[in-house]
């Protein structure tokens, strides 16, 4: 036992006993860049509910309605990207070509819905071209999502290295927005007087496009080595030669019979939901232009809180690798409620203080209230980067697990399944946004900077920021209650998958 503890920290399969899969750092790195494309293409899907009403000519509440039902209809399509994912093994490999096929058909309907066919339909025929091109951009985003959301789960089962590719998956995830949204803030808005109408948002998926491309290029760079036929062979379970065939009775099997997929998925999930939400452009404006005032300083305190706030993402990694994702978990959502609820208390006091909820624009004078906000605001942008962190690793675990419970190496399975789930869960985000901010007045118009602020518009950006988000936070306290896959038991996983490598090898060679 000894003799495992010095192992350390980064010695993994001394201190387990475990033969792991490890990658070097250049290949993890290069390899989750598919993530920037991933959260560019999250982007564009938040722009949804401006265009359609600028666009299409589609009512608030009308585009919040159709979003929904969209989502709905492409979360089915998750379970057949995946099915038809884990059925394609050509000798080249899969993944790069799914991205490719996944990114090139995002890219062509987010240009037809933002710049070619925006201001040329109205009426029925808005939302008829509208809804299509949507569905359509929804087929490229599962087949880029279900085919890169495999690589960090094939290019390493090393327990050190999987909060690594997690955390890298994390920074790409903030850092971009980070990008994208100075790109806007600073470049594309000001020739636009800070408005945003269809010329604004057709600059910018052609900025998109630009991004997303790149990481593409890089990814499919990064995974090239481990993009091959042999990575997704099937593994012998029971000295039995069985060649698994992806139906939608085991992807149904994953959800029904694995209770640790389940509380992964209320996790994450939960605070998926509350993210996509809060990413909405339309909630956005509501607390930087409306309520600050001023999407300067809410961009700028943004900056210091993804810049800073990144360094969680590497003590997230190294806390998960030392211990486990579930005990990271559980601590880190109680912090983020904390953190949620002083930056409420900290608003109240300033509309109470500042005469009414102008008070709020306090924080775009960049003095001491601004500074408190930016404190708060690095705390719960790292405390998500850390839970984001282990939400990674769990997935991975996941994987092994899954085969160890039914001998099934699913990785792309688990990915459509979560993913089918995840769409029709946050297929109420858009919608929520759209009918909370028509409670507040905004029925055919969305918020702007300069509008009015209310009490009852106030209170809305507090639900709609930090409210949902601690029901998420809530949920990962509970489902951690009910998830068994901690350091001891990921560890007779894989030596349990190791033995039956072993057996397969040597029923190779008998034959």
């Amino acid at each position: 036992m000894s003799e495992n503890k010095k192992a350390g920290l980064l010695h993994a399969s001394e201190r387990d006993g475990v033969d792991y899969r490890k990658a070097p750092l250049l290949q993890l790195i290069a390899g989750m860049s598919g993530s920037g494309t991933m959260i560019v293409l999250y982007l564009i899907l938040g722009f949804a509910t401006l265009i359609a009403p600028e666009g299409y000519g589609i009512p608030t509440a009308v585009a919040g309605v159709i979003l929904t039902v969209t989502r709905w209809a492409d979360g089915l399509s998750d379970a057949v990207v995946a099915a038809i994912y884990e059925k394609f093994n050509p000798k080249k490999g899969k993944i790069r070509i799914m991205m490719l096929i996944g990114w090139a058909i995002a890219v062509l309907a987010s240009n037809l819905m933002y710049n070619w066919a925006a201001g040329v339909f109205d009426g029925i025929w808005g939302i008829v071209v509208f809804v299509i091109i949507y569905l359509l951009f929804d087929i490229g985003y599962t087949t880029f999502t279900t085919s890169s959301g495999t690589i960090a789960i094939v290019i390493t089962n090393d327990p050190t290295q999987l909060p690594m590719t997690s955390m890298i998956s994390t920074i790409f995830s903030y850092t971009v927005p980070l990008i994208c949204t100075n790109l806007i803030t600073f470049v594309i808005l000001p020739k636009y007087d800070m408005i945003y109408n269809i010329d604004m948002l057709s600059e910018t998926m052609i900025w998109f496009s630009v991004i997303s491309l790149i990481f593409v290029l890089t990814c499919c760079w990064g995974v090239r080595k481990v993009d091959v036929h042999e990575t997704f062979a099937k593994i012998p379970k029971n000295n039995q030669e069985t060649e698994s065939k992806t139906s939608l009775k085991d992807m149904w099997s994953v959800i029904k019979d694995n209770r640790n997929v389940q509380m992964y998925m209320l996790t994450t999930i939960s605070d998926r939901f509350a993210q996509q939400t809060m990413s909405q452009s339309v909630v956005n404006n509501l607390l930087g232009g409306v309520l600050i005032g001023s999407y300067a300083a809410t961009t700028t305190a943004n900056n210091f809180s993804q810049i800073i706030g990144v360094a969680f993402a590497f003590l997230g990694g190294v806390l998960i690798a030392k211990y486990d994702a579930k005990k990271i978990t559980t601590q880190w959502s109680w912090l983020n409620i904390l953190s949620a609820a002083v930056t409420v208390a900290m608003f109240v006091i300033l509309c109470m203080t500042g005469g009414g909820v102008d008070g709020m624009k306090q924080l775009s004078a960049f003095g001491l209230p601004f500074v408190i906000y930016v404190i708060l605001n690095i705390f719960k942008t790292g405390a998500n980067m850390v839970l984001t962190t282990a939400g990674g690793a769990m997935k991975a675990d996941l994987v092994d697990y899954e085969y160890e419970r039914s001998g099934n190496y699913f990785p792309a399975v688990l990915t459509g399944v979560y993913s089918f789930v995840d769409k029709i869960v946050t297929s109420f985000a858009s919608a929520l946004a759209m009918v909370c901010i028509a409670l507040v007045g905004y029925t055919a118009t969305v918020p702007q900077l300069g509008d009015q602020a209310t009490w009852p518009i106030f209170w809305i950006a507090m639900f709609l920021n930090f409210g949902l988000a601690v029901i998420g936070w809530l949920c990962n306290v509970v489902a951690m209650k009910f998830y068994t896959l901690d350091r001891e038991r990921m560890i007779q996983v894989q030596k349990t998958l190791n033995e039956r490598k072993e057996a397969a090898k040597m029923s190779a060679k008998k034959q």
